[in-house]
C-alpha cells in the first residue's frame, strides 16, 4: 500500500511540474505575442509596407552652364524642354490603358505599349520615358486630358543647347552629346550616369567639367497600388557654371564678315591667279599682354543650330566649312617668315645695319639661283630694309650663313610649328631641317623666305606675331578667361596668363619691328588706318600651276597694333589668295573695329 501511495504522489508531482511548464511557455507566448503586437508594431508595419510597396531613383537633371563673350554676350546656352514620363504602377484614380491610349493619341500613334511591356517585364515600379521633346501644343493637350494632375504622367525638364548666334565661332565652341562607349569608364570614374550629356568637342569638351554642373537624385517610394508614400531628395541638382571667354562677339563678327567679304571680292574682281580662285581662308585676333583669343574665324563658315541636320552635306563639302583652318589648316608662311631669319641672324650677332647686294638674283649655287623681284629696292640692302621691301636675296645670304637649323630653330621658339596652349585640337605643324629626307642645299633657301618643308597654322603665325611685339614674351594663347557660379556670380575659376621668354631683348627684336613697322606704310589701305601698325606680308607658292607655268599662290599676313605700343596681334591667310597685300583690307578691318 505504501508503495502504490508513493507512486500516485510522484505522479502528481509530474503533472504538477508539467502544468507549471505549460503556463510558463504559454506566458511567454503571450508576452511574445504582446511584445510583437504592441512594442513592435511600427517596425512590422513597415516591413509589411516595404513588402508591398518599390522605389525608384529620378534623375534630375542640372542646368548646363552657359559660355559667353568677355562683355556677357551668350554663345552657348541651355533651353528648357520637357519629356513626358509614365508613372509605373498607374497611381489610384487612373487607368494605365486608358492613359496610354491618350499619350499615343497625342504624340501622333507613338507606341508606348511596346515600350511599356519591355519596361514592366524589367522593373516593378518606375517611371517611363515615352517621349523627348514635346511641343507646346503637346503639354498643352497632357495637361488637358488631365494626365499631369492625376499622377499618371510627369513632364520632367531638360536643357538642350543652343546658340544665340550659331555662324560665330562654330568650330571653337563644338557641341555636346551622349557619353560615348569610349568615355564610359572615365565618365563612370566620375559617378556620371549613363545618359548624362557631356562635352564632346571644342571649348564644350575642354570645360566639361565646370560647364556641366551635378545631376540631382530623388528616391521615391510608390505602393503596389500606385499610391506615392515617400519622396526623399538623395542629391539637390546643382548647375553648371558659366564660362566667360577672351571673345569679344563685336570683334568676332567684324572678323568673319571682313573675311567673308574679302574672299568674295577677289573672286570676283582679282585676275586670274591674282586671288580669284580663292574660296577659303582664316583670321585670328589675339590679346599680346595676356595671349587671350579676341576673335577666330574660318570661312567657309558653318551654323551650330544646323550641325547635326546638315552634317553630311557639310561632311562633303570639297570646301571642307567643318575643317578648323585657324587651328588645323597647315600653310607655308612664305615672306612672313623673314623675321624669324633676321631673329636669328641678330641672336648671332648679325650687325643689323650691314648689306646685302640685291642683284635680282642669288648667284651663290650654279645648280640653283632664286630671283628677287626688287619691289623697292635694289643694290645694297640692310636688315630693316630687307623686311620694309621683302627682299629675297638678303635673306637668301644671311638664311645660308646661319644655317635651316639654326633659323628653324629661332622659328620654333618664336611660336612656329610649336604648340599655341590653346584649349581645342591644333596641328603640330613643321619647319625645314637638314635631317629631313629631301634635303639639299637649295632647300635651306627655300626655307629660310617662308617655304621648303615649313607649314604652320594661322594661330601659331598670331602667337609668332605676338611674340615679336613682346619683344620676345611668347603668349601661351587661350579662349577661356574665368568661370563663374550662376546663382551667386562668384568667380569658381580663372585662367593666370602665361608666357615663355625668347633671349634678345631690344637688341633682336628692336630692329624687327622697326621693319615690319616701315613695311606697313608701303601698303595704302594700312598706311591710311586710324592707328599705325607693323605688318609682313607672304606670297608662298602654291605646288599648283597656271596655264603659264606659275604657281598659284597663296596670301598670308602677321601684324600687330598699335606699333609702338602692341595691344593685338594678327595672322591671316587666304589660300589661292594672289598675294600677301591682298590679305592687308582684313587686318584694316581689325584695326578699325578694334580701335575705332
Amino acid at each position: 500500500m505504501a508503495k502504490r501511495q508513493t507512486g500516485r504522489s510522484t505522479g502528481r508531482g509530474r503533472i504538477a511540474v508539467l502544468l507549471i511548464l505549460c503556463c510558463v511557455v504559454f506566458v511567454l507566448f503571450f508576452a511574445r505575442l504582446a511584445w510583437m503586437q504592441f512594442a513592435m508594431a511600427d517596425h512590422y508595419a513597415e516591413k509589411l509596407a516595404e513588402a508591398s510597396s518599390a522605389s525608384y531613383t529620378v534623375e534630375q537633371h542640372a542646368a548646363r552652364g552657359a559660355i559667353t563673350d568677355r562683355n556677357g554676350v551668350v554663345l552657348a546656352r541651355d533651353t528648357t524642354v520637357y519629356d513626358l514620363y509614365l508613372r509605373i504602377p498607374a497611381p489610384p484614380g487612373s487607368n494605365l490603358q486608358e492613359t496610354v491610349q491618350t499619350v499615343q493619341a497625342i504624340t501622333g500613334g507613338k507606341d508606348v505599349e511596346t515600350q511599356l511591356a519591355a519596361f514592366c517585364s524589367a522593373v516593378s515600379a518606375g517611371e517611363l520615358l515615352v517621349m523627348e521633346s514635346l511641343s507646346s501644343d503637346q503639354m498643352t493637350a497632357i495637361y488637358r486630358a488631365g494626365l499631369v494632375q492625376s499622377g499618371a504622367a510627369r513632364l520632367a525638364a531638360r536643357g538642350v543647347r543652343t546658340w544665340p548666334e550659331g555662324a560665330l565661332l562654330p568650330h571653337a565652341l563644338g557641341f555636346t552629346g551622349p557619353i560615348t562607349a569610349e568615355q564610359w569608364p572615365a565618365a563612370q570614374e566620375k559617378g556620371l550616369a549613363m545618359d548624362s550629356i557631356v562635352g564632346q568637342s571644342g571649348l564644350e569638351a575642354a570645360y566639361d567639367d565646370l560647364l556641366r554642373g551635378q545631376d540631382g537624385q530623388l528616391l521615391i517610394n510608390t505602393g503596389l497600388d500606385g499610391a506615392v508614400r515617400t519622396t526623399v531628395q538623395q542629391s539637390s541638382p546643382t548647375p553648371g557654371a558659366t564660362l566667360v571667354l577672351t571673345l569679344d562677339a563685336k570683334l568676332q563678327t567684324a572678323l568673319q564678315q571682313a573675311l567673308e567679304e574679302r574672299i568674295q571680292t577677289l573672286r570676283t574682281t582679282a585676275a586670274t591667279g591674282g586671288g580669284r580662285e580663292t574660296t577659303a581662308g582664316a583670321a585670328i585676333v589675339v590679346d599680346v599682354k595676356t595671349g587671350g583669343i579676341l576673335a577666330a574665324a574660318n570661312w567657309p563658315n558653318y551654323d551650330l543650330t544646323q550641325y547635326r541636320t546638315d552634317y553630311a552635306a557639310l561632311a562633303a563639302d570639297p570646301a571642307a566649312p567643318l575643317l578648323d583652318r585657324v587651328f588645323q589648316g597647315l600653310y607655308a608662311p612664305g615672306s612672313a617668315f623673314k623675321p624669324a631669319v633676321a631673329a636669328a641672324a641678330l641672336t648671332a650677332e648679325f650687325d643689323p645695319n650691314d648689306t646685302v647686294n640685291c642683284t635680282g638674283r642669288y648667284l651663290y649655287y650654279s645648280g640653283y639661283q632664286p630671283g628677287c623681284l626688287q619691289y623697292g629696292h635694289a643694290g645694297p640692302v640692310d636688315l630693316r630694309t630687307a623686311l620694309e621691301h621683302s627682299c629675297n636675296i638678303f635673306f637668301y645670304d644671311v638664311g645660308r650663313r646661319l644655317g635651316v637649323d639654326t633659323f628653324s630653330a629661332m622659328a620654333q621658339q618664336l611660336g612656329l610649328a610649336s604648340s599655341t596652349g590653346v584649349e581645342v585640337n591644333e596641328a603640330a605643324g613643321r619647319l625645314t631641317w637638314s635631317r629631313d629626307d629631301n634635303y639639299q642645299a637649295g632647300l635651306t633657301l627655300m626655307a629660310a623666305i617662308g617655304q621648303g618643308n615649313t607649314a604652320v597654322t594661322p594661330a601659331q603665325l598670331a602667337v609668332y606675331a605676338a611674340t615679336l611685339a613682346n619683344n620676345g614674351q611668347r603668349p601661351t594663347l587661350h579662349f577661356a578667361d574665368h568661370a563663374v557660379n550662376t546663382a551667386t556670380g562668384e568667380t569658381v575659376w580663372q585662367y593666370q596668363p602665361q608666357f615663355t621668354a625668347v633671349a634678345g631683348g631690344e637688341t633682336v627684336f628692336g630692329p624687327i619691328r622697326d621693319g615690319m613697322k616701315r613695311m606697313a606704310q608701303t601698303t595704302r589701305v594700312l598706311r591710311e588706318a586710324s592707328v599705325v601698325c607693323a605688318a609682313k606680308t607672304g606670297s608662298p607658292q602654291r605646288a599648283e600651276t597656271l596655264p603659264n607655268g606659275s604657281h598659284y599662290v597663296n596670301s598670308v599676313l602677321i601684324g600687330y597694333a598699335p606699333a609702338d605700343d602692341p595691344q593685338i596681334a594678327v595672322a591671316v591667310v587666304l589660300e589661292y589668295g594672289g598675294g600677301g597685300s591682298n590679305a592687308a583690307p582684313i587686318l584694316r578691318s581689325v584695326l578699325d573695329a578694334y580701335f575705332g
